[in-house]
C-alpha cells in the first residue's frame, strides 16, 4: 500500500509541477506564433482549431493527455492487484510495463475511450481518477441558465442523474481493460453486467458522493485548485498570495486523503470480482537507459555552479515581478438583482439599493427597431408564450408580463428607460450593457446605443461588452474613449495584445469556470482587467479578488457589493498594487504613456 501511495504522490507531482505548466507554456507559444491571434475566445476557438495546425494541435494534446491518464490507471490497478495478492513489486517496473498497454488505443472506439477517461470519469470523480484531469464540471453559466427555466431544477437533476447512472454502470471499464485486456466496448458490456449484481458498490458510490459533496461544499468550500492553476505562474502565486498558498496546502492534503479513498475503492473492486481472467503483464518489456547526470555535473562543478546561480537570480528577478492591477474592483449585479425579475427596472433599482457599482443588462432589438432589455431571443422562459422577441413590436412586448420562478413580475423595459432609471436612482448606479444583436441588427443597435448614451450624458457611467466581437469592434471605432470589453465563456488561458489588433478591449468578462492563474497573469501583463461571472458566494468573491479579479458579476448584488466593499476597505492601494484609484473609468494621460492619478 505504501508503494502505491508513494507512486501516486510522485505522479501527481510530476503532472502538476512539470507536465501541466509545460503544456500551458506550449499552448501560449502555439497561440502566439502558429495561430497568431491575440485573444481566441468563444466561437472563434472552433474556427481556429479547424485549421490544419489546429487539428494537429488537438490530436497531439489529446494523445498526450489520454496516454498519461491511462498510464496512471494501468500502474495503479496493477499495483493494487499485486498488493491484494501479497506479491512483491517495484513501482518503476510496473509503470514502464504500462507503455505496452497503450496498444488499447489502436481501435476505432478510441474516441469513446477519450470521452470516458477524460470527461465522464473526472465529472464524477468517485472511483479512481487521473492526476492530469482530477475533475471536470459542466460550466456554471449552463447550469444557471437551466435552473432559471421552468422546471429547471427537475431538468438539471435529471441530467445529473442520467450521467451518474451511466458512470456507475461503466465503473468497471478500467478493471476489465487492464486486467483482462479486453476492448473498450467489451469492457463496457462486462462492466454493465457486473454492476447489475453489485448492490454494495452502488451504495459505496452514493456514499462517496455524499462525503465528497459535504467536504467540497461545507468543509472546504471554494478552496480547491483547478488543473489550469498548475501553470508557469503557479510558484509566483504560491509565494505572493496567502490565499493561494492556503488553497494549495488544502489541495495537497485533500489529494492525499482522496488518493487513499480511490485506492481503497480499487481494492474493493478486486475483491468483489472473483472470476476475472488476468491477462496483463506486470513486468516492463524493454530496458530503460539511465544517464548518470550526477557524474557529469561533478566533472564541471564550477561551471555548473556559476550557470545555476546566474540563471536562478535572473529567473527570480523576472518571475516574481508582478504587474499592478489597473483599477479597484467593481461590484456588478447580473441582470440587475436576483430579488427581482432579470433585466427589469426593478432589478436595476434593487442593485442600486444594495450598493452595486453597476447593473449588467442585455439588450436586443424589437421588430420596430427599439432597443429593449432581454437576455433570451425567445420569451417562453419569462412569459410562458413561445414568441420570438424580434417578431414583436414594442407595443406588443409592453402587453406581456415577464415572471421569474420566484413569482416576481415586471414589464420588459427599453434601454432608454433603463438609462433614465439608473441615472435617477438614489446611488446613480452605472450600467454594464451587453449587446446581443440578432441577424441584421448590429449596426442599428450600436447607432441607437450611442445616441441614447450621449443624449442622457451617461458615458461616464456605462460599460459595454458582447460575445459578438464585431459589435464591440464597431462601437470602439465610433467611440474609442468609452469603456468597452469582451465577454467570453471559454479560453486557452493565454492573452497576447498587439497594438495593431483591430480591437483592443478595455476589459474581458469571463465565465467563472474558465478562470485560471495563467489567464490572470497574462491579463495583468497586458494591463487588461478581468471581470468574472457569475459569482454570489462571499468566500468565492474574496478568493477571486485576492487572485486579482477586477470585477465581480453576480446574481445576488447585495453579496457581491458587500464582498467587494469589504475587500476595498482592507486592500493596499499604492502604486505597486494599482495603476490608478481615480473615481470612474481609468483615463490615459495626454501622452498615453501612463494613467491619470488621483490622491490615494
Amino acid at each position: 500500500m505504501k508503494e502505491i501511495i508513494k507512486f501516486e504522490c510522485l505522479y501527481k507531482l510530476f503532472c502538476t509541477a512539470l507536465v501541466l505548466p509545460l503544456l500551458s507554456l506550449l499552448t501560449g507559444w502555439f497561440m502566439k506564433y502558429v495561430i497568431q491571434d491575440s485573444i481566441v475566445y468563444n466561437f472563434d476557438i472552433f474556427f481556429r482549431l479547424l485549421t490544419i495546425p489546429g487539428m494537429i494541435f488537438i490530436l497531439i494534446y489529446a494523445f498526450i493527455f489520454l496516454s498519461l491518464v491511462y498510464l496512471e490507471y494501468v500502474s495503479i490497478y496493477k499495483m493494487a492487484y499485486l498488493c491484494q495478492h501479497q506479491q512483491p513489486f517495484n513501482w518503476r517496473s510496473i509503470f514502464y510495463s504500462g507503455f505496452h498497454e497503450l496498444k488499447a488505443f489502436k481501435t476505432p472506439s478510441v474516441l469513446f475511450i477519450f470521452i470516458y477517461f477524460i470527461l465522464l470519469n473526472p465529472l464524477w470523480h468517485l472511483g479512481f481518477v487521473s492526476s492530469m484531469i482530477p475533475r471536470v464540471s459542466i460550466p456554471n453559466f449552463i447550469t444557471n441558465e437551466i435552473l432559471k427555466m421552468n422546471m429547471g431544477s427537475v431538468l438539471a437533476l435529471s441530467l445529473y442523474l442520467i450521467l451518474f447512472i451511466l458512470y456507475a454502470f461503466l465503473i468497471f471499464v478500467p478493471f476489465y481493460m487492464i486486467y483482462s485486456q479486453t476492448s473498450f466496448i467489451k469492457s463496457c458490456k462486462l462492466s454493465i453486467r457486473t454492476m447489475l449484481h453489485q448492490r454494495k458498490i452502488w451504495f459505496i458510490l452514493i456514499g462517496i458522493f455524499i462525503v465528497y459533496y459535504l467536504l467540497e461544499n461545507y468543509v472546504f468550500p471554494h478552496y480547491f485548485l483547478n488543473v489550469s492553476d498548475f501553470n508557469f505562474y503557479f510558484l509566483r502565486y504560491f509565494v505572493l498570495s496567502s490565499t493561494f498558498r492556503m488553497r494549495t496546502f488544502l489541495f495537497i492534503g485533500f489529494s492525499v486523503l482522496w488518493t487513499v479513498v480511490e485506492i481503497g475503492f480499487i481494492f474493493f473492486q478486486i475483491r468483489s470480482v472473483k472470476d476475472v481472467d488476468v491477462n496483463c503483464t506486470f513486468e516492463q518489456t524493454y530496458k530503460s537507459h539511465k544517464i548518470d547526470v550526477k557524474t557529469r555535473i561533478k566533472r564541471h562543478k564550477l561551471a555548473a555552479s556559476i550557470i545555476s546561480c546566474c540563471s536562478l537570480g535572473a529567473f527570480i528577478l523576472f518571475y516574481f515581478n508582478q504587474e499592478p492591477l489597473l483599477h479597484l474592483p467593481y461590484a456588478i449585479g447580473h441582470r440587475g438583482d436576483i430579488s427581482q425579475v432579470e433585466n427589469s427596472l426593478e432589478g436595476i433599482l434593487a442593485a442600486d439599493a444594495n450598493g452595486a457599482d453597476f447593473a449588467e443588462i442585455d439588450i436586443q432589438m424589437t421588430k420596430d427597431k427599439i432597443l429593449v432589455l432581454c437576455h433570451d431571443t425567445n420569451l417562453k422562459r419569462l412569459t410562458g408564450k413561445d414568441i420570438n422577441l424580434q417578431d414583436c413590436t414594442l407595443e406588443e412586448l409592453k402587453e406581456l408580463t415577464i415572471q421569474d420562478h420566484y413569482g416576481h413580475q415586471a414589464k420588459i423595459p427599453t434601454l432608454e428607460e433603463a438609462i433614465q432609471t439608473a441615472k435617477n436612482a438614489p446611488n446613480q448606479i452605472g450600467l454594464l450593457i451587453e449587446f446581443k444583436p440578432l441577424e441584421g441588427d448590429r449596426e442599428e443597435t450600436i447607432r441607437q446605443t450611442i445616441e441614447l448614451i450621449e443624449r442622457y450624458d451617461f458615458a461616464d457611467k456605462a460599460m459595454f461588452m458582447s460575445m459578438d466581437v464585431q459589435s464591440v469592434e464597431m462601437l470602439a471605432k465610433e467611440r474609442d474613449d468609452w469603456w468597452i470589453g469582451y465577454c467570453a465563456f471559454g479560453n486557452f488561458g493565454r492573452i497576447q495584445i498587439r497594438l495593431n489588433d483591430p480591437f483592443i478591449p478595455d476589459f474581458i468578462a469571463i465565465e467563472e469556470s474558465a478562470i485560471n492563474t495563467q489567464l490572470l497573469e497574462d491579463a495583468r501583463n497586458n494591463v487588461l482587467p478581468v471581470y468574472v461571472w457569475t459569482v454570489d458566494d462571499i468566500d468565492a468573491i474574496q478568493d477571486y479578488l485576492n487572485m486579482g479579479i477586477s470585477g465581480i458579476i453576480g446574481d445576488a448584488s447585495d453579496q457581491v457589493a458587500y464582498g467587494v466593499h469589504q475587500f476595498k476597505a482592507q486592500v493596499n492601494t499604492d502604486d505597486e498594487h494599482y495603476k490608478t484609484t481615480c473615481f470612474g473609468f481609468p483615463q490615459l494621460t495626454k501622452d498615453e504613456y501612463d494613467y491619470v492619478q488621483c490622491e490615494r
